[in-house]
């Protein structure tokens, strides 16, 4: 089994820095690393953590039943910038108010 602080440090050395946001196939860097948002179009992992339970979905919704494996994701959406990264865009909808999924009206 791998040392923790070890693995730690090594992804510091690997992926701190810039993580650049649309670049497929790369994983974010853990919590404990320090890393700039390079934000190309995709959220930045510290609003959306992308501590997934899956960091590759399945493309075929049969082989995704069959497996049956959950989902989930944990959101963080004021989370802090650091310096360096830009903060988001505030969209303002005026009266037509936020967008709300028709299902269960959340925002």
């Amino acid at each position: 089994m791998p040392n923790p602080i070890s693995v730690i440090i090594e992804n510091q050395n690997s992926a701190g820095g810039a993580f650049i946001t649309n670049e497929q196939g790369l994983l974010p860097p853990f919590v404990t690393t320090k890393y700039v948002v390079e934000d190309q179009g995709n959220s930045s992992p510290r609003y959306v953590r992308y501590r997934s339970s899956l960091y590759c979905i399945p493309a075929i919704a049969d082989l995704l039943k069959t497996t049956a494996l959950s989902i989930t994701l944990t959101v963080s959406p004021m989370a802090r910038t650091v310096e360096g990264e830009y903060e988001p865009p505030i969209v303002n909808f005026g009266e037509l108010g936020a967008i709300r999924c028709n299902r269960c009206k959340a925002q």
